[in-house]
């Protein structure tokens, strides 16, 4: 898929939070900083619907920031409802500060607003021929959170460090039996500034890092979203 990245080994993602920053005043800094970043590709709007336990185990991982952790995502691009084209499921494992990914193309599905439930996503995961071990290990899972975000997408020249940046996050909390996905959790005056890169170039990256003005933070958008839900839930 074009714009998609697949890795095959562990990276750095170093997260940083413009509070109450406009999207443009965000990537303004990003242009000025002296790593020369560049448009990478086209704009576009990324959806995800996250998977947990019943137990909510990836979400309790992943806020307490345990050093090996894993969640699961259904992620696609562009419209957010109706018919899905080209969506993948992916496989994010944390190891400390740095992470990687498994990617798995599933066919395509109807995405309605007004009435989902789980039972769309077993018949999608079952008609999409995924290894076993995947197939067992999503038998255990059920979807608990639908968020959606637009993304702009950075590069330095020479391909060695790329950065994203987030804006107009707004989330929706699923239920494994119907939803009615009407009325969702903004985030309007925040964008999420993600620097990415190998770990051979991590002492490079200080040198980027240092000049952002932003707060640096591990800001899981999956732990963000589920916390305007899960409220109830004792710690």
């Amino acid at each position: 898929m074009d714009g998609y990245t697949e890795l095959t080994t562990y990276r750095y993602e170093r997260k940083f939070i413009a509070e109450g920053s406009s999207g443009p005043a965000a990537e303004a800094v990003v242009k000025r900083n002296s790593a020369f970043f560049v448009p990478a590709f086209v704009p576009r709007r990324v959806n995800n619907i996250y998977f947990d336990t019943p137990g909510l185990d990836c979400y309790f991982d992943n806020l307490f920031g345990h050093g090996d952790r894993w969640k699961v995502r259904l992620r696609w691009y562009d419209n957010q409802f109706g018919e899905i084209a080209s969506p993948i499921l992916e496989f994010k494992i944390k190891k400390g500060l740095t992470g990687t990914k498994k990617s798995y193309p599933v066919p395509s599905f109807l995405f309605d607003e007004r009435f989902f439930d789980s039972s769309t996503l077993k018949q999608l995961f079952s008609e999409a021929g995924l290894p076993l071990e995947v197939s067992e290990k999503l038998k255990g899972l059920q979807p608990v959170l639908f968020n959606s975000y637009f993304r702009n997408y950075f590069t330095t020249l020479d391909k060695k460090f790329r950065i994203t940046t987030d804006t107009e996050m707004e989330y929706y909390n699923l239920r494994p039996t119907w939803n009615n996905l009407q009325h969702s959790c903004k985030e309007r005056l925040k964008t999420v500034i993600e620097l990415k890169y190998d770990q051979e170039f991590d002492r490079e990256a200080e040198k980027i890092s240092n000049q952002f003005p932003f707060r640096l933070d591990k800001n899981s958008k999956f732990v963000a979203g589920m916390s305007h839900f899960k409220n109830e839930i004792a710690l």
